[in-house]
């Protein structure tokens, strides 16, 4: 496609459904989804997440993008040469989706139109990475529940978990005999129209609440459904865009509180063969509020300074033999 014809259909595209509002994706010479590119450090994390635990090279990856927006990471995963599957139940996202398909000439993307909580094995089959990001905590309960659990019956290996918590336990909700705690959040105005709610595109496609999980909540879940273990990812760092409203300013890096990245692994309980008393006891849930204790007291900065500006003084002015003796004392 010619940069004139990549110009032209990108302002058609953006007439008719508004300007890209989530993924700066690199289209041609000079020519991004994002008149002004901007970068996302999560695209590094999620990446190296699938290349590190998948157990596959990139390009033998089936990858499923649920909720996709905008594509950018369903396209970078394509752009390895994985197959992927991306889902996005509003159409003003997967049209620019399908612009950046056509324009980067990725026959190996496909895209549904769809919501989510249709997932189903039966129809979609297995994937060896299932990227769920920046949807969780737009679905309200039971649904955010049973999609877990959805996601869970799809994964092959790993899945990749973006999403808000709730750092408070106000809330709670039972399913399957199991409780989980968190918090309620606003997706619309009760009184909103569908027209409305279609419009939000960052927001829930119809519920007007959500149900945010506490990290432990989420946790046990997720080993509830099927995951056999679960990994935060700490590197590669997250944070936010200069270009963004929370953003970096210099050095000051402006991070999210209540956002992780988790790892859920669809993998097989194996048994403890040095203790049998170890291997018959149950697995516990994550407590919402743990006890913590340290194994050994910490010496306070303050102290350490203090310790060493007295020794400092003290080495000035007193003999030898008396500044031995209270140097042991000091220590």
């Amino acid at each position: 496609m010619q940069i004139n014809e990549i110009k032209e259909k990108k302002q058609k595209i953006i007439e008719r459904f508004g300007p890209w509002t989530a993924g700066s994706i690199h289209l041609a010479d000079q020519i991004d989804t994002f008149d002004e590119p901007h970068w996302d450090a999560r695209l590094r994390r999620f990446v190296q997440i699938a290349a590190d635990l998948a157990g596959k090279p990139l390009e033998k990856l089936r990858v499923l993008d649920l909720a996709c927006l905008e594509g950018q990471y369903g396209i970078e995963f394509a752009l390895h040469g994985a197959d992927v599957l991306a889902i996005e139940g509003r159409e003003a996202n997967l049209e620019k989706v399908h612009f950046a398909k056509e324009v980067l000439s990725l026959d190996n993307l496909e895209l549904a139109l769809n919501d989510v909580r249709n997932l189903d094995e039966e129809r979609h089959g297995r994937f060896d990475v299932v990227l769920c990001l920046g949807i969780l905590y737009h679905l309200d309960a039971p649904d955010v529940m049973d999609f877990v659990e959805r996601i869970s019956k799809v994964c092959g290996k790993i899945s990749i978990i973006d999403t808000h918590i709730s750092l408070s336990d106000e809330a709670s909700y039972t399913w399957k005999g199991k409780t989980y705690w968190g918090r309620y959040g606003k997706e619309h105005d009760t009184d909103a129209t569908s027209e409305e709610k279609l419009a939000a595109l960052w927001n829930s496609l119809d519920n007007p609440k959500a149900f945010l999980f506490t990290r432990a909540s989420l946790c046990n879940l997720l080993r509830h459904v099927g995951f056999t273990s679960v990994y935060e990812c700490l590197n590669p760092y997250e944070y936010h865009n200069p270009n963004w409203p929370l953003a970096a300013e210099g050095d000051r890096h402006v991070v999210w509180r209540d956002r992780i990245t988790l790892v859920a692994i669809k993998g097989r309980s194996q048994p403890l063969l040095s203790s049998p008393i170890t291997d018959a006891s149950p697995e516990i849930d994550r407590p919402e509020r743990p006890e913590y204790i340290e194994q050994l007291p910490c010496i306070p900065e303050v102290s350490r300074r203090r310790s060493r500006g007295l020794r400092s003084r003290l080495s000035r002015f007193l003999p030898g033999p008396v500044k031995a003796v209270l140097r042991r004392i000091i220590q």
